[in-house]
């Protein structure tokens, strides 16, 4: 992406649209590298399926990934949010971290985005079993916040159940 991740926050919270190029091969096969989307602001209900860009916790990237799950905890909403390659981890961030969703292919506008729900057997099945394990993952914070467990640790643990499952089942 040519400009810096706070120059595209800004332009988005002015109500402008962007272009960026994927430049990671974390959304193969739906987005392949190299491949510019436009990005318009998100202001509103972000919904399981779109494909959202994220700001880093240290506002120095940006991703573009799909919103897989969106949870409250503590009285603060969080996204889920994956690439769609098999091999792509998971990550929670803040509601407000999530600046934009993609609107169409810059260079292809009347070409539809890869829809939230994949048409391919397989991609189907992962994006179901990856929502499922997201929703799990949400409510166990859910269910550690309510006991006042620390959710530091717990959280961890979560995390890494999800991705042993993820890696057991073909992600």
């Amino acid at each position: 992406m040519n400009l810096r991740p706070q120059a595209v926050r800004m332009v988005l919270a002015h109500g402008l649209p962007v272009v960026v190029e994927v430049t990671t091969d974390s959304m193969t096969p739906s987005l392949e590298r190299g491949t510019k989307i436009k990005v318009e602001p998100a202001p509103g209900e972000i919904l399981p399926g779109e494909i959202a860009l994220i700001l880093t916790d240290d506002g120095g990237a940006t991703l573009l990934h799909r919103v897989m799950h969106v949870f409250s905890s503590g009285g603060q909403q969080f996204v889920i949010h994956q690439g769609d390659a098999p091999t792509s981890a998971f990550a929670t961030c803040p509601r407000d971290a999530v600046i934009g969703r993609a609107a169409a292919y810059a260079m292809a506008p009347s070409r539809p985005l890869p829809i939230p729900e994949p048409v391919e057997s397989e991609a189907r099945l992962r994006f179901h079993r990856r929502r499922r394990a997201c929703a799990l993952f949400a409510l166990g914070r859910r269910v550690a916040s309510s006991l006042n467990v620390g959710q530091g640790p717990v959280t961890r643990r979560l995390a890494r159940a999800y991705r042993d499952v993820a890696r057991r089942y073909g992600s």
